[in-house]
């Protein structure tokens, strides 16, 4: 394959420790001109370019809890060359592990270069420089074998390489020319400059001489004018290009430094004031390489923005990217790298919208984005990036799809991203990856069906997700995040498991969540998404066991998560996985007060439901079905306390807002989480017969409910039905009455 046949000269891999000497190596392989006596000759990697860029260094922090993103695994896949920054911080790294391991998966071990900056190469321990991945080669499978590797190595500690030898090191091997062959040329190149410096000096006072006695100064003006403007667009260019490299800088590597202190506010201004700068540009007027610059700038201070829930700041980094990603691709129409990045800009500006849930705007940006993916695609059918892109392009349309409650086209958008997925991996059996993300698309399908009613159909696909976790964590055991998706898995089939009214089988599969996220947070308790799926995991164990009659049990596991939540809340308010653990956890234990008649417990989780209802950044806005359900059944809880506690207006008024919540979605839903909600509130409403009708419609799907209905629906029929020509007057709704699971 020749040099110019991927998009990168090389991946720098790196931990965010090492974020100095990742910056520094960056910009020196970015600005290296290749010595002009060896521009056009042979090399073992085809003929030898002008330049070594472009050199991708990723600057953002991987999801904690999840696998490597898109844009890091397209990255890999489109590199020549993969640079590793070696030292004990990056040998205990699973992120820098995992690109290494990808990479090889995708290209081999041939070039993977290694710039040693601490610890020691094979020395174990905690002095250790080289990643594991590093030092064994792969087997057919794909995994790590027994039989030892030879990183080659630059070394930029003490008394070794030093930095300008160790640079010229690794510019050799990606050049694939010798490294005396380069120290010759490059040393050429400097006698070069040398004289010709000396020649300019000479010529200067020459030219100097006979401008001070001619007397053709004024036919010459127009020239020096014209130099001048040049001069002056070039030193504006210039300190456009230096203001950029710092706003870089700023928002890149000082930025990781002052996560680290928790001082981000220092760089908010700077954030602002560069969104400022870069608005009042037009995007027409910009060079190729200014404006993806300042394109990847503008993203990075969206993500920061979205971090921060700041939707509105968010939006507009994001359309300024990709505006400025749409003048690229207007000018290159035939470049897919450009047309892609375009894509990646579009993407961001419709996942704002998701999150801010405009959901009309969210699925209008995720169909362009979905478009992109397929024009890219089309480019080059054979590049694995594009073909990912492709299938991500389907998936991202069918969650706005099915969370709209589009089912069929959120199942078409799925099984298209399922079928893409499947071609790469018929390519590729051995790729864990590929496998997860097939299984994966299967538990969305799973999604679908549990929506519309079809809950032994989706807890066939769950399990099958299942399954194959469970075969590649058996297999790859060096990687924590199979045992966390695993265990993701299990806690989803947990639940189906649940609400078909099988709670011993719903446990034992919580049980081992628990237990396997139990040690993965011991091991690494700032990981803020394997806490979270701790929490979850001890909350779904819980509704397991309330199920089963354990309540002991139950309030245990409620006890453990309850001050996991309330610092992730303190931290993370308007996550919508921290709010859905959060009310979770609040249901739940209101159910077991409410169960047992504790009126000053039930009081004090009324006022902490209420609490969290009022700081929702999303009510009023579309919600996802799911999220309706959670929250009209916990405003029944609140009107379920309020008549423990004997205040029947607030009970009233508690039941009314669920009802208004539910009644514009329950109609025609098969969904246990919006139909099991209603069923009470029809019941309390006192409509006996539809309350029946529906209970038996949920009954139909398999559905068995893990709280009593609030009155025995069957036994008021069969009494009215006793009753010929009299109406009596509602008895009063009981706070449980006699049905119950099982």
């Amino acid at each position: 394959m020749s040099m110019a046949a991927r998009r990168y000269r090389a991946f720098i891999s790196y931990s965010h420790s090492d974020a100095r000497v990742a910056a520094w190596l960056h910009r020196s392989l970015e600005t290296y001109r290749v010595p002009k006596l060896l521009r056009g000759t042979e090399g073992e990697f085809g003929l030898v370019p002008e330049r070594v860029s472009p050199i991708f260094r990723d600057r953002e922090e991987l999801a904690s809890s999840g696998h490597l993103g898109a844009r890091v695994q397209g990255a890999l896949a489109d590199s020549d060359a993969l640079i590793v920054i070696c030292s004990p911080v990056a040998a205990a790294s699973r992120w820098v592990n995992e690109e290494i391991l990808s990479f090889k998966r995708l290209s081999g071990s041939a070039r993977i270069y290694c710039l040693i900056v601490d610890g020691e190469p094979h020395a174990g321990g905690a002095r250790e420089c080289f990643p594991p991945a590093l030092l064994f080669e792969l087997e057919a499978d794909g995994q790590l074998g027994q039989h030892p590797a030879e990183p080659i190595a630059a070394d930029l500690r003490a008394g070794k390489d030093g930095k300008t030898l160790a640079r010229l090191k690794l510019i050799a091997g990606l050049l694939g020319v010798g490294l005396d062959t380069l120290r010759k040329r490059e040393a050429q190149r400097r006698t070069r400059r040398l004289l010709a410096i000396s020649v300019g000096s000479v010529a200067g006072m020459a030219l100097a001489s006979v401008l001070a006695v001619t007397a053709l100064i004024e036919r010459n003006h127009a020239r020096r004018e014209q130099l001048r403007a040049e001069v002056a667009s070039y030193d504006a260019e210039r300190r456009q290009l230096q203001a950029e490299d710092m706003l870089g800088f700023m928002l890149g590597d000082l930025r990781t430094r002052l996560e680290k202190v928790g001082r981000l506010d220092l760089l908010d201004s700077v954030d602002d004031k560069a969104t400022s700068y870069f608005a009042n540009l037009d995007p027409r007027d910009l060079t190729d390489t200014t404006l993806a610059r300042q394109a990847q700038t503008l993203t990075d201070i969206g993500q920061v923005r979205l971090n921060q829930a700041r939707y509105p700041e968010a939006l507009a980094s994001f359309q300024s990217a990709e505006a400025r990603s749409r003048a690229l691709a207007s000018r290159h129409p035939q470049s897919g790298d450009f047309l892609f990045d375009r894509g990646q800009a579009e993407f961001w500006v419709g996942y704002v919208y998701w999150q801010n849930r405009e959901m009309d705007n969210a699925q209008s940006w995720l169909t362009r984005y979905r478009d992109t993916c397929r024009a890219v695609y089309a480019i080059d059918p054979a590049k694995a990036a594009w073909q990912h892109e492709l299938a991500y392009g389907d998936h991202g349309l069918a969650v706005v799809d099915l969370e709209r409650g589009q089912f069929d086209s959120a199942a078409e958008g799925f099984r298209r991203s399922r079928a893409t997925r499947v071609s790469m991996l018929e390519k590729t059996p051995a790729d864990t990856q590929l496998q997860f993300e097939v299984a994966d698309e299967d538990s969305w399908l799973g999604n679908v069906e549990e929506q519309r009613g079809h809950l032994a159909a989706a807890e066939s696909l769950l399990a099958s997700k299942v399954d194959v976790l469970r075969r590649i964590a058996a297999t790859d055991t060096s990687d924590p995040k199979w045992k966390m998706e695993l265990s993701t898995s299990e806690l989803m089939h947990s639940e189906l498991l649940r609400v078909q009214g099988k709670p011993a089988q719903a446990e034992t599969l919580a049980d081992a969540a628990v237990e396997r996220l139990k040690t993965l947070v011991a091991h690494d308790p700032a990981n803020k998404g394997w806490s979270h799926d701790y929490v979850h995991a001890l909350i779904q164990r819980a509704a397991a066991r309330i199920g089963a009659g354990k309540t002991a049990g139950a309030r245990s596991d409620l006890a453990l998560a309850q001050p996991l939540i309330d610092m992730s809340s303190a931290a993370q308010a308007q996550d919508r996985y921290v709010r859905r653990d959060a009310l979770d956890a609040l249901i739940l234990r209101m159910h077991l007060a409410l169960q047992s008649g504790e009126r000053s417990a039930a009081r004090v989780l009324a006022a902490s439901l209420k609490a969290l209802q009022t700081n929702n950044a999303n009510a009023g806005k579309p919600q996802p079905a799911d999220e309706i359900g959670r929250y009209a059944m916990s405003l029944v809880q609140l009107g379920m306390s309020a008549r423990l506690a004997n205040e029947p207006g607030e009970a009233d008024s508690q039941f009314s807002a669920a009802r208004a919540l539910l009644a514009p979605v329950a109609n025609g839903t098969l969904y246990w989480r919006v139909l099991d909600p209603w069923v009470r509130i029809v019941s309390l409403g006192g409509d006996q017969v539809e309350a029946l009708r529906l209970k038996r419609r949920l009954a139909d799907t398999g559905y068995a409910p893990l709280f009593p209905w609030p009155a025995s629906v069957e036994a008021k029929v069969a009494r009215d039905s006793s009753v010929s020509n009299q109406r009596q007057a509602p008895a009063a709704v009981p706070v449980h009455g006699t049905d119950h699971p099982g």
